[in-house]
């Protein structure tokens, strides 16, 4: 077992809980007819996850005014790509369109998946956990088992939803095995009921290390100016070292890149250069690829100061999932006939998305253990003065794998100057 120390530099959970249940009408199956890409490439997955990532923020931003968010959008595009592989129809269509899939052909689509989640099968400090939960009685059709197996890594369990309290806290005690006990009682008992069929479930886990750690004296009591004007006094990270940072001009703004010891993985915070700037910056960013900000990263000395902070978020997506032209999943017309080899009718019944993060100076135990070994350089002055980079007012970040795929997505607009915590229920 990896053992790991109470502080971490940074830690990411997410999970989503999709489930399917039984639709009182039969109706007829349409056949899709849509073109198939080409070999979709790791460069155009992470591309179009980006765009996908942007259009989740925005809808939660806009459904959560005001309040911190924090979600993954490679969670909740994995999970209800799971859905897809048994989708036929309009509502394959929609999905594939909605979520930005890089194919409308299946076996592609779960292709594009498994070369992120078998890149991350053994990580020490990122852990994703498909799992799929059906109704005893109800096997599954062959191609779709393999699908889910076979490119999802995810194992199918059978359970009797009728018994709703028993078969909540199996689902519940799958996933706070994989969250590190942190995310319990996620599914409720009346969620689940005696027409309920599958429940599809994803789990995220990021516990890592910064390769430049924050010393913890450096840590101060600064202010924070939120977007209404209040200013509240937080623990303030202070670092000055060499990293990869960019001024975009052209969306009033600056970027860092934090990378993270002993793997791919970094957190690229978008700073806004004004501190009521960020519902502009979030506009901006529709029309701006985040490999455009990636490529632009240079590496110089910055001095940056970063709020230590908590937040945890947890949504209904029906909601999102319909303003993104997602609709058909969830009515009676629904067509999942691919999922069961039975031929009754399914449709989505909720979609629950819960993250967490915490941002603060440490590591994990392991990871510090193997650290980078940081070798002092010869004394040479240097005329430059090092780039500021002050995060005391809102900002948007993402923990970024090989830099342009978005595995976390979030936005800090407010901290609480004594518990320095945020916490938004459904």
């Amino acid at each position: 077992m990896h053992k790991q120390t109470e502080l971490n530099a940074c830690s990411l959970l997410s999970l989503l809980f999709l489930t399917l249940s039984l639709v009182p009408c039969i109706v007829p199956v349409q056949a899709t007819s849509d073109v198939t890409m080409t070999q979709p490439t790791e460069a155009e997955f992470s591309r179009r996850l980006a765009i996908f990532s942007l259009n989740v923020y925005q809808k939660l931003s806009l459904l959560k005014p005001g309040q911190n968010v924090v979600f993954s959008p490679f969670s909740i595009q994995t999970c209800a790509a799971m859905a897809r592989m048994g989708a036929d129809g309009e509502t394959a269509a929609e999905l594939d369109r909605g979520l930005g899939l890089v194919s409308s052909d299946a076996a592609k689509i779960a292709q594009s998946f498994h070369q992120v989640l078998a890149a991350y099968e053994n990580s020490p400090i990122l852990h994703i956990a498909n799992k799929v939960f059906v109704m005893e009685g109800y096997p599954l059709r062959e191609e779709f088992n393999q699908l889910l197996t076979k490119d999802f890594l995810s194992a199918a369990q059978s359970i009797n939803f009728a018994q709703s309290a028993e078969a909540a806290g199996t689902i519940n005690a799958w996933v706070e095995q994989r969250t590190n006990n942190l995310i319990k009682d996620l599914v409720p008992a009346s969620a689940l009921d005696a027409n309920s069929r599958l429940v599809l479930v994803n789990a995220i886990h990021f516990k890592g290390t910064w390769e430049h750690k924050f010393p913890q004296h450096a840590t101060q009591q600064e202010l924070f100016h939120s977007s209404e004007g209040q200013s509240t006094k937080v623990p303030m990270m202070n670092l000055k070292k060499k990293f990869r940072y960019a001024a975009l001009p052209e969306l009033d703004a600056a970027a860092l890149e934090l990378p993270y010891a002993d793997s791919d993985l970094s957190m690229l915070i978008v700073l806004p250069n004004s501190r009521s700037g960020l519902t502009a910056l979030e506009e901006k960013l529709r029309g701006t690829p985040l490999s455009v900000i990636t490529q632009s990263l240079q590496t110089t000395e910055v001095v940056v100061k970063l709020p230590k902070f908590k937040a945890e978020f947890q949504v209904e997506l029906s909601e999102v999932f319909q303003q993104l032209g997602m609709s058909k999943l969830f009515g009676n017309s629904a067509e999942f006939n691919k999922m069961l080899q039975s031929p009754e009718q399914l449709k989505v019944s909720a979609i629950i998305h819960k993250a967490f993060i915490d941002v603060n100076e440490e590591g994990t135990e392991a990871a510090a253990a193997t650290g980078a070994v940081v070798r002092m350089k010869r004394c040479i002055v240097s005329l430059v003065e090092p780039i500021e980079f002050h995060a005391d007012h809102p900002f948007i970040y993402a923990l970024l794998h090989r830099a342009d795929l978005p595995l976390f997505w979030g936005s800090v607009v407010q901290l609480e100057g004594k518990a320095n915590a945020a916490h938004n229920e459904l």
